[in-house]
Parts: C-alpha cells; sequence; structure tokens
C-alpha cells in the first residue's frame, strides 16, 4: 500500500510538472469514453434490460410477414388464423402476448362531454403481463376471459390516472376512450417512451381491434396487424422455438396456391436481432449481424483514433524526457521500476480522463437530448415534446456498462503507451543522456517523422471511411425530389366519430357538397395561391405498394399508387409534378397510368411514352403521361414510380382511403414565411371549417411528412455525424498536440535559424510546409490502402439504385475520388492549423532564450 501511495504521488507530481502533455492526454482519453458511454448507455436502452421490458434477453419477436399474391406485394404483420397456425404445439415457450403492433393516439375522455385528451393507446392480449413485468400501483391486469370476451377493461398508466382523476383512486372509475365506455381496472408505473415497444398511456385487449385478412382486386392476402413477443424459458431455446415455427411455417406454405408465396422476413427473431436490425423490412436475417458489425467498426475506430494520438504525444514526450529516464537509471533505478512508474502516469491520467468522460457523456445526452434519440432510433412521434426527465437513474447509470467503458479505454491507452515507454527504458544509459544530440538531429527526428507519418497514414484512412457515409447521404439528399414541397402544406379536416353524441348523420352528397365549401373557403384566402382535396394520404410520399410492368422484351418492378377517378388536374400542379399539368379529365381513365422518366427509359428508351401501351401484373395499361421520378426517402435516390387509377378502391384495410379523414393540399404563395402562413391561416380559418361533422384538426407544411419519413435513417446518420465530427476533431487534436509538443522540443533550432536571420514568418511557412508535404504522402498511401479496402468492402451505399442516371455516388470512381478528395482536403486543412499555431508560438520567442536550450 505504502508503494502504491509513492507511485501516486511520484506519478502526480510529474503530471503537475508536464500539464500540457498532460492535458492533451487527458482530453484524449475522455473523449473516447465519453463516445464509449454515450454509446454503450444508447445499446443498453435499446437492448438491455429496461422496466418494464425486464426479459428482454429471453424475449423473441414475430413481426413481420411479407406476401407475394399473383404478382401483388404486401408488407405487414399476421392475421389472426396464421399466427394461430405458427404458435400451434410449438415447445420451449414460457408465455406469449399476442398484441397490435402499432398504437394510436385517440380522444380520451373522463366522460363523453368533457375536455378531450389525446393518449397513447395499444392492444395487447393477457399474455402482456407475463412476457413483460409491469408494477401495479393499483388495481389488477386485464384476465384471459376478459380479453376472449372484448371486455371493456383498461389499465392506463400513473400519469393518465393523475391527469383525469386527480389524487382519486382511479380503479373502478369510468373513462371514454375513442367515444366508447370503458372502466379502469388497474393502473401501472409510467413506462418511459425510450422504451418504445411497452410504452403507453392506456393498455385495452386487443380482440376488438383485429382486422381481417385484406381483399385487393378479389385477392385476399394473408397479412393481418397482429405480432407476437413470445417468452422462451431461456436463450438456449431459442433455436429449438425458431425451428418449430419454421416446420409450422412450410406447413402453411404448403397448403397456398403456386402463385402466393410467404416469407418469415428471417423471423422469430430475438429481441435482440430484431431491435439491432438495420432495416426492419430488408427480409434479410443477417441484418443484425451486419449492424453488430457495423457497431464494433465503430467503437473500434472511437478506440483506435484516440489511441493513436495517445501514443504520438507519448512518443515526442518520452523524447523530451529521455535524460529524466537516463539519470533515473544512473542512480540505480531498474528498468522495470521505470517501466512501472510510467505506466502508473498512465494509469493514473487515464483515471482522471475516465471521470471527465463519464460526465461528458451525461452531459451530451442532456444537452443533445435529441440527437441522442436519433441515436436510439426512437421515432419523435413517441417522445413528442419530451425532455430529459424520460430518461431516469436506472436508464443511465448501469455499472456492467461504466465497467466496459473504462476497461476498454485503460486497455487502449496501456497497449498504446507501452510501445514508446518500452523503447525509451530500454536504451542505456549513455544514449538516453545524449538529449542535446537529439533535439539538434540525427537520427531521432527521422524516427520520429516516420511515426507522425503512419499516424497520418492512419488517421487518413479513418477519416476516410468516416466521411464516406456523411458524403453519400447528403449528396442524395440533395438530389431532386421530382416534385416540389416548396410553400406546400397540408390541412387535415377530420370529422366527428359517428359515436359521439353530437355527430349528425350525413349523406354521401352532403359530405361532398361540405369538401368542395370548404375547399373554395381554402383557396379564397389571401395567401393561398392553390388548393385542392387529396386522397386519406399526399400521393408523393406513400408509393408502399410494389407491382410490375413488362412488354414482350422486359419487366420491371416499381412502386405503385393508387388514385381514385375522377380526380382534379390541381392534384398533381399544386404538389409541383409539372409534367403532368397537360392531363386533363378526359385524360384520365381506369386503364390509364402514369410513368415516371425511368419506366418511360426502361422500355420505349426515351420520354416520348404517352399513348404507347404495357402490361401492368395481367392487365394491358395506356400510358397517359410521364412525370420525373420521386424520392419516397430524402435520403434515397429517386425511385421508378407508377400511379395507377381505379373507379373504386377495393382495397379494405386501415392502411388506406378513410371518408371520415379529409386532407387539402394547399400551395401558399411564394415570399410567406412558414410560420406566418400558418399562424394566419389557423386564426383566420380555424372556425370557419366546422361545416356539418367536419372541423379543423392542423395545418403543417409538408416538410414535416418528408422528416417522418425519414425517421429510419436518421439514427444512423446522427450516428455517422458524431463519429465524424469526434474522429476529424480527434484528429486535429492528435495533430495539434504532437506538433505542438514537437515544437516545443524544437526551440533552439528555431532560435538557431532565427539567429541566422530567419524571420518568424519563413520559420512557421517551413514547420507547415514540412508537415504539408508529410500529409500528402500520407494521403497518397492513404488512398491506396482505402483502395484496397473498398474492393472488397465496397463503398457505402443507401437505399437500392434503380435509375439509369449518371449519380456520383453510383460511379465507383468518381466516387472514390471525391471522398478521397474531401479527406485529403480536411486533414490538410487540419494539419495546416495543428502546425502554424503552435509553430507560430515557437517563432515568437526570443532567439537568445530558444539558443539555451542548445
Amino acid at each position: 500500500m505504502k508503494n502504491f501511495r509513492q507511485y501516486i504521488n511520484q506519478s502526480w507530481q510529474i503530471i503537475k510538472q508536464n500539464k500540457l502533455y498532460s492535458f492533451f492526454y487527458i482530453l484524449g482519453t475522455a473523449l473516447a469514453i465519453s463516445m464509449i458511454m454515450v454509446i454503450a448507455i444508447a445499446y443498453n436502452l435499446r437492448i438491455g434490460n429496461i422496466y418494464p421490458e425486464v426479459n428482454r434477453d429471453r424475449i423473441m419477436v414475430l413481426n413481420d410477414l411479407h406476401e407475394n399474391n399473383k404478382g401483388m406485394q404486401l408488407y405487414g404483420s399476421f392475421s389472426e388464423e396464421i399466427l394461430q397456425k405458427l404458435l400451434s404445439g410449438v415447445k420451449g415457450i414460457e408465455a406469449v402476448c399476442i398484441y397490435i403492433r402499432h398504437g394510436e393516439q385517440l380522444d380520451v375522455q373522463k366522460d363523453v362531454l368533457s375536455e378531450i385528451k389525446k393518449k397513447k393507446v395499444s392492444y395487447f392480449d393477457e399474455g402482456i403481463w407475463k412476457v413483460h413485468q409491469f408494477h401495479f400501483i393499483d388495481g389488477r391486469p386485464f384476465s384471459k376471459e376478459e380479453v376472449k370476451n372484448s371486455s371493456n377493461q383498461a389499465v392506463i398508466s400513473e400519469s393518465t390516472a393523475k391527469s383525469f382523476f386527480g389524487d382519486k383512486t382511479a380503479v373502478g372509475q369510468k373513462i371514454w376512450i375513442n367515444y366508447k365506455e370503458f372502466t379502469v381496472c388497474g393502473v401501472v408505473k409510467d413506462v418511459s417512451p425510450l422504451v418504445y415497444m411497452s410504452y403507453s398511456d392506456i393498455y385495452l385487449p386487443h380482440t376488438p381491434q383485429i382486422r381481417p385478412p385484406s381483399v385487393w382486386q378479389g385477392i385476399q392476402f394473408a397479412t393481418g396487424n397482429l405480432s407476437a413477443l413470445i417468452l422462451a424459458g431461456s436463450p438456449a431455446k431459442f433455436k429449438e422455438i425458431k425451428n418449430q415455427i419454421e416446420e409450422n411455417f412450410a406447413k402453411i406454405s404448403n397448403t397456398l396456391a403456386e402463385e402466393s408465396k410467404l416469407s418469415l422476413a428471417g423471423g422469430p427473431n430475438s429481441f435482440v436481432e430484431y431491435n439491432l436490425a438495420m432495416n426492419a423490412q430488408d427480409g434479410k436475417a443477417d441484418s443484425a449481424s451486419k449492424h453488430i458489425l457495423q457497431l464494433f467498426i465503430i467503437i473500434l475506430v472511437i478506440i483506435l483514433v484516440p489511441a493513436l494520438n495517445i501514443s504520438g504525444v507519448i512518443s515526442t514526450e518520452m523524447e523530451d524526457r529521455e535524460s529524466e529516464v537516463g539519470i533515473r537509471k544512473a542512480f540505480g533505478a531498474s528498468r522495470g521500476k521505470l517501466f512501472l512508474s510510467l505506466i502508473n502516469e498512465n494509469l493514473l491520467l487515464s483515471f482522471i480522463g475516465g471521470i471527465g468522460g463519464l460526465l461528458l457523456s451525461y452531459l451530451f445526452i442532456y444537452i443533445g437530448y435529441q440527437l441522442f434519440l436519433n441515436l436510439l432510433g426512437i421515432p419523435s412521434f413517441l417522445t413528442g415534446s419530451s425532455t430529459f426527465s424520460w430518461l431516469d437513474t436506472s436508464m443511465l447509470v448501469s455499472y456492467k456498462v461504466i465497467a466496459v467503458a473504462f476497461i476498454s479505454c485503460i486497455l487502449m491507452n496501456l497497449l498504446f503507451s507501452i510501445i514508446p515507454q518500452y523503447i525509451s527504458t530500454k536504451k542505456n544509459i549513455i544514449n538516453l543522456l545524449k538529449r542535446n544530440n537529439h533535439v539538434r538531429g540525427g537520427k531521432s527526428p527521422k524516427k520520429k517523422n516516420v511515426w507522425i507519418f503512419l499516424e497520418l497514414l492512419a488517421v487518413f484512412v479513418i477519416a476516410w471511411m468516416a466521411i464516406d457515409p456523411m458524403y453519400v447521404l447528403n449528396y442524395q439528399k440533395d438530389i431532386y425530389d421530382g416534385f416540389e414541397h416548396k410553400d406546400l402544406y397540408i390541412v387535415n379536416i377530420p370529422s366527428i366519430s359517428e359515436k359521439s353524441p353530437v355527430y349528425k348523420k350525413e349523406t354521401k352528397e352532403e359530405m361532398q357538397q361540405y369538401s368542395k365549401i370548404i375547399l373554395d373557403i381554402i383557396k379564397n384566402h389571401p395567401l393561398v395561391e392553390n388548393a385542392v382535396q387529396g386522397n386519406d394520404m399526399p400521393l408523393t410520399p406513400f408509393c408502399s405498394i410494389k407491382t410490375t410492368l413488362s412488354n414482350s422484351l422486359d419487366s420491371l418492378e416499381v412502386q405503385a399508387n393508387t388514385l381514385y377517378i375522377p380526380i382534379d388536374k390541381n392534384y398533381f400542379t399544386v404538389q409541383g409534378i409539372k409534367a403532368l399539368e397537360i392531363l386533363d379529365k378526359e385524360n384520365i381513365h381506369e386503364n390509364g397510368i402514369l410513368i415516371s422518366k425511368s419506366i418511360a427509359n426502361k422500355f420505349f428508351g426515351n420520354d416520348n411514352a404517352i399513348g404507347k401501351k404495357l402490361m401492368q401484373q395481367k392487365t394491358e395499361a395506356q400510358v397517359i403521361g410521364v412525370f420525373d421520378d420521386i424520392k419516397t426517402k430524402q435520403y434515397e435516390q429517386p425511385i421508378p414510380t407508377v400511379i395507377l387509377f381505379e373507379k373504386a378502391f377495393q382495397m379494405t384495410t386501415a392502411y388506406f382511403y378513410d371518408p371520415s379523414k379529409i386532407i387539402f393540399f394547399i400551395k401558399a404563395k411564394s415570399g410567406v414565411s412558414e410560420g406566418k402562413f400558418i399562424k394566419t391561416f389557423t386564426e383566420d380559418l380555424g372556425d370557419k371549417f366546422k361545416i356539418g361533422n367536419r372541423y379543423f384538426d392542423e395545418v403543417y407544411p409538408y416538410s414535416k411528412d418528408i422528416e417522418e419519413r425519414n425517421e429510419e435513417i436518421t439514427h444512423q446518420k446522427s450516428m455517422y455525424t458524431i463519429l465524424a465530427c469526434f474522429v476529424l476533431f480527434n484528429m486535429f487534436l492528435g495533430i495539434f498536440a504532437t506538433f505542438w509538443l514537437q515544437s516545443k522540443k524544437r526551440r533552439g533550432e528555431i532560435g538557431l535559424r532565427m539567429a541566422m536571420g530567419s524571420s518568424k514568418k519563413k520559420v512557421s511557412r517551413m514547420f507547415v510546409m514540412e508537415s504539408v508535404k508529410m500529409a500528402t504522402l500520407a494521403a497518397l498511401v492513404g488512398m491506396i490502402v482505402v483502395a484496397n479496402i473498398v474492393y472488397f468492402k465496397g463503398m457505402f451505399t443507401y437505399g437500392e439504385f434503380q435509375n439509369p442516371v449518371y449519380w456520383a455516388v453510383t460511379n465507383d470512381t468518381a466516387h472514390f475520388i471525391i471522398v478521397s478528395l474531401i479527406a485529403y482536403a480536411v486533414i490538410l486543412l487540419t494539419v495546416t492549423l495543428g502546425t502554424l499555431i503552435p509553430a507560430s508560438k515557437a517563432a515568437n520567442t526570443n532567439p537568445v532564450d530558444a539558443l539555451r536550450d542548445e
């Protein structure tokens, strides 16, 4: 213990004497640990056992069913019949929870005439209380019999109970949900929206909400709206359970017609696999393993970059301390004791850096809360305007997470500090005491230059890998969307529920008349340039059904959207799809289709396709218009799209047209700010929309829909952004620290040059040119290294490329050169700044003082 205290005291005194070196070491360690901590906390929230999902390590998710039925593809969840057959007779299961995949924001009231509050309502069977472990503050869960009989029992959260009943007991009270009366049977402790699979304000039996299989054009699909959480006896039983479910699935598939094909999309997956899958609908079972590999690479980069910087800083500092090491060896210090002393210094610096990193990580989560949510992949609509308060201590403080972060960084620091320290302690006393000779030149500066070159080389390669995804995502974001959404707004005009006591029955003619009156009111507003009534959903963002177009020579799978006949021509022009302005009502018929330019070029060689014929599935269709390819997601490239027409919509599914909801597209006059338009429009027209059962809900910019469509990539982009910033900042810090210490060590040389007539400007330029040459050489060699890596790995891509258009991100040569130039420009700027500042400072030293180092 006495020796330990002595080592610590000695290390502390040496640290205080080398403040600049200690600062760079501690800052590098703190940044690394803070990044690892943030990622560890995020992934602990995603896959760790968090209330009430305390059994995540034993849960399997059966969620996705893909179906191709006579050429029509549908992506969704399971019908009740399919789910029952899949789970029938499966051994190793402790409990099963059947639930409806997406909850709803519904109108909730204390009584039917009281104030309406929007609350999230989710639907489960009684298995939810076994699969998850909710803490009941009062009452009880709904039972199996109550679920079977569709009993109007509700379990509500503690905050919901307080918002409706205050301090009174909520159990036994009545509550109206979507104008239907329910009895509160239990109250549970609030669940954070960050635990999004079990988060809800109200939990109801799922039975009344079970949707029958979808039917479209006479085709009945197997998909429905049910999913399952499977609680296994232990993780060891996952494989056995999956094999049994796949056997049941094979039996189901054998009973289908030849033209019908089902796919489980790799499921059932463990909770970890399901949550780590990069794309839940890619149909690939290995998507989670790819994500884990990606995460491993990211963590490796986070550890490697600061480690390289610290190694460079230590190497520079150890050259400066070789005289000290030589004197200590001359007075009898053994090589082992010297080495242990140096290691103790690093451990103390690592510990101080670790404490700083821990504090930095929590500070980042607090300040960058929304960015942290993106990193988590939590949809914003679940958390709304929620704040840091949703993160309680149990979510943030995990001893395992902290231990892993500390151990990984300490091992990193030790690993990269051992080499330069071992080399210094290995030298004999005479060479160590010849410090002045090293300062004047000789072999040591050359060795140092080799070390710096290798550091720059590694940093260039890592920077290239960090910049590549940022380049692709931002490049594709800037590609033309295929329509103009500037000054485009959406107005929701819903109808009072038929269950409401103030609802008045309306005829179809009256509903159409009221809609026309509302449209005229909108068009006459002074800030509105044009407006049109739309379907339940806008045209451009929801091209989610795939279909096949073909001719006698070729075929192409495309995204499809179906619209009603008759349709207003303004439906297209308001959304800025200018290629369709020539359309008239007479042009649009049931066998007509509108195709995007890539489809026209694919089948006809040019954009001139109007009047030509294609087969849509097994039906002949005539091209009546051509438009630009449309981006369904902002970070992807435009994709081939077809618009179909029907006189009546036959799809019986909740995803499509609902006559109780009407939306209008509004093209505002140019020059009107978003805030002014929304405020003025709401104040002027909000009350005027109360016609029949209609009422004004909200007006919002179309860009809001774009942001929601990008939710699934936002967290990936956030991670790439954070990683790129981390790499670049650490790169600057490491180079800055290395050259700062190197310039400090070369004060004697600087003084000598200035004494011989060199100016400060010349000295600074000399230092900068040395570093620029080294950075250029490192970049050239780095490009060769990167070229070999991407040859086998491939460059970053996002979204499936389908357009016969030249993009800089799809041409490998252009892609490689552009990213290499960006990486070179960044490293060149960093090296220049990192050299110029310390070199200028060193050049300001009085030559007389500087020459004393000689």
